[in-house]
């Protein structure tokens, strides 16, 4: 027959259950760590920086809140120009995990995380002249990038390490309630060659891009 002590043991043993259970990181209700939201981009800076963010969370839908509707991607030496649409493609696949493919059709693994180690501004950003061919009236600064792509299985990556030129432009759109305020948009980025390599395969930015178009 259970002794007094033994009835003891359950009821403590059942606390300790009912407690490990309230405290479980797996309850559905625990809303766990709070969403933070993307800075409204009033600056060209703060436009970059959620530029960064949006990449290393691969998240698509920030991603194309910052690129204007005028948005051109231009490859080393004008090889290519890609509108708003062609890198919105890419792009989407890219952050999807999506398998690419190279230029001779070769099956390439999918993007598994990406890790933005480096976007650093090496020049302030300086107006643009309004007869500039590509990218009139906005304004420019030369950025030193590192990224890597890691792929899906985690034992290959490539690696983004180069300069890049990145144009922004400025607008006062509507908040939504009639309030106007000052908005910036990534408006270009020209790809430029890429420097050392860093991982197992070195590329430039914009072929990363063509893997997945």
């Amino acid at each position: 027959m259970p002794t007094v002590k033994t009835y003891a043991r359950l009821a403590l043993c059942a606390l300790a259950l009912i407690l490990a259970a309230g405290c479980s990181s797996d309850d559905p209700t625990d809303p766990g760590d709070p969403v933070v939201e993307y800075q409204w981009p009033d600056t060209a800076n703060k436009l970059m920086e959620n530029f960064e963010r949006a990449y290393g969370e691969m998240h698509i839908t920030e991603y194309e809140k910052i690129l204007h509707d005028d948005f051109e991607f231009i490859f080393i030496a004008n090889l290519d120009i890609w509108n708003r649409l062609d890198d919105i493609t890419s792009t989407t696949n890219m952050f999807a995990g999506n398998p690419g493919e190279d230029e001779l059709g070769n099956f390439r693994q999918g993007v598994q995380s990406i890790a933005v180690h480096t976007l650093i501004r090496q020049t302030p950003w300086e107006a643009v002249p309004g007869d500039d061919p590509d990218f009139p009236d906005s304004e420019e600064a030369l950025f030193q990038v590192q990224i890597v792509f890691t792929l899906n299985g985690g034992e290959n990556t490539i690696t983004v390490d180069s300069d890049q030129q990145f144009y922004v432009t400025s607008e006062e759109v509507d908040e939504g309630d009639g309030t106007m305020r000052t908005r910036y948009f990534l408006v270009g980025q020209r790809d430029l060659e890429s420097s050392a390599p860093k991982g197992n395969e070195d590329a430039t930015w914009g072929s990363v891009k063509s893997l997945y178009r």
